[in-house]
């Protein structure tokens, strides 16, 4: 599955001055998103079409999210023989985490929560605001991707045991960070 990331973010919008410095301009016209699409063509072997970028810059009507393949080819383009985590820093993976490990999460419209990593893909709500789910829920987890809508099985809370809940199910995880 491809992940998207919102058009608005912060990544994306570092992502594209990235890519502006790397081009040397903004594109801004349609023969600027013509030798950007060329440009990245040259350097990265892969290409984006002139359409797709001026979409994601917001000169034609703007898509709500980049899919994270995208991403990766502006990415390649932009840090050209350079070390990035833009794309390896938004997913935080619980076979990765020790216990006591916190991760911060968000969602729209204004929804935080800080996690703790208890084992076995438990984890324990430490703070919430603005959901469903409070201080000391736990529920069952494997993978928390930024940009992907977040599904949690066996959430356990003070008014009984819940098979699923939803994170983000219109536009997805927009923080994911192990704090």
């Amino acid at each position: 599955m491809d992940t998207s990331f919102q058009t608005n973010s912060t990544k994306i919008d570092q992502l594209k001055k990235a890519v502006e410095a790397r081009f040397g301009r903004t594109p801004a016209t349609p023969s600027d998103f013509g030798e950007l699409s060329i440009a990245i063509l040259k350097m990265t072997g892969e290409r984006l079409s002139p359409d797709t970028l001026s979409r994601i810059w917001g000169y034609k009507n703007s898509y709500s999210s980049v899919r994270q393949s995208t991403a990766r080819v502006l990415e390649h383009y932009a840090k050209t023989n350079e070390e990035s985590d833009f794309i390896h820093s938004i997913a935080i993976h619980a076979d990765e985490c020790r216990k006591g490990d916190r991760v911060r999460i968000a969602w729209f419209p204004d929804r935080i929560c800080v996690l703790s990593y208890l084992g076995n893909y438990r984890w324990r709500v430490e703070e919430a605001s603005n959901g469903k789910l409070q201080a000391g829920n736990t529920f069952s987890c494997r993978t928390k991707a930024q940009g992907e809508e977040l599904i949690v099985d066996h959430v356990k809370t003070e008014n009984g045991t819940y098979e699923g809940y939803h994170m983000g199910d219109k536009n997805g995880l927009t923080l994911v960070e192990k704090l």
